[in-house]
């Protein structure tokens, strides 16, 4: 599913300047003890960007210890995240344009040394701003969603754009209800992860149905 990135980020309300190398945590404080959770957007990784629901407000999870993460939710406990490859996206025209007439003005100065003061003169540009004002124009505008996973769920591109509607809706309200998320998805579901309070059974990769009436009690959430 081929998406917008600034556009995505706008609508769930992201408004910090986001680029590769930067990680960004949402925070979603709820009512209750154990409600709390939290949105990271990750673009460490300058190929990939992560969109990860975590517990607590920390946006991240790895000092919890098995008895603190057991009493939030399940559905805070077990996986949902996208990921969205940056590499098969399209950069802005503005930024190819000015690519191509830094090339152009670097071949034109020939023998007399131009090529050589507009790269001396593009380093000092460079180390005279801010790494987010260097990469400007020059990331990708878009790019494929590659997965979607909702409580441990692997949802199939068929159901990317409900379940993606549904998330961004919920995130500018900075509460994410993953079993409504999950409810989108319809029969468009494949066992992806256990939970790491229950053992694989082998079984992890036949069609899943999710029945939001019989199964919302069970993960601790209630749909709305």
């Amino acid at each position: 599913m081929h998406i917008n990135i600034e556009t995505f980020l706008k609508e769930c309300g992201l408004k910090e300047r986001f680029y590769p190398g930067k990680r960004f945590v949402k925070k979603c404080a709820q009512p209750g003890e154990f409600k709390s959770h939290s949105v990271v957007y990750d673009w460490r990784n300058p190929k990939t960007i992560r969109i990860e629901v975590k517990a607590g407000l920390a946006g991240d999870t790895s000092h919890f210890l098995p008895s603190e993460l057991a009493k939030y939710p399940v559905s805070l406990q077990t996986e949902t995240f996208f990921e969205i490859d940056v590499e098969s996206g399209e950069v802005s025209k503005r930024a190819a344009n000015d690519e191509s007439e830094d090339e152009s003005k670097g071949k034109s100065g020939g023998k007399s040394g131009g090529s050589k003061g507009q790269k001396k003169k593009a380093k000092r540009k460079l180390s005279s701003m801010g790494f987010s004002e260097a990469v400007a124009g020059r990331i990708a505008e878009t790019g494929d969603l590659k997965k979607m996973v909702v409580m441990g769920m692997e949802i199939a591109e068929e159901a990317f754009a409900p379940v993606l509607d549904a998330f961004i809706a919920q995130v500018e309200k900075s509460k994410i209800v993953a079993t409504n998320l999950l409810s989108k998805a319809g029969q468009f579901i494949t066992k992806y992860q256990p939970p790491a309070f229950l053992e694989a059974k082998g079984n992890e990769g036949v069609p899943y149905k999710y029945d939001s009436e019989k199964n919302q009690s069970m993960f601790g959430m209630n749909l709305g």
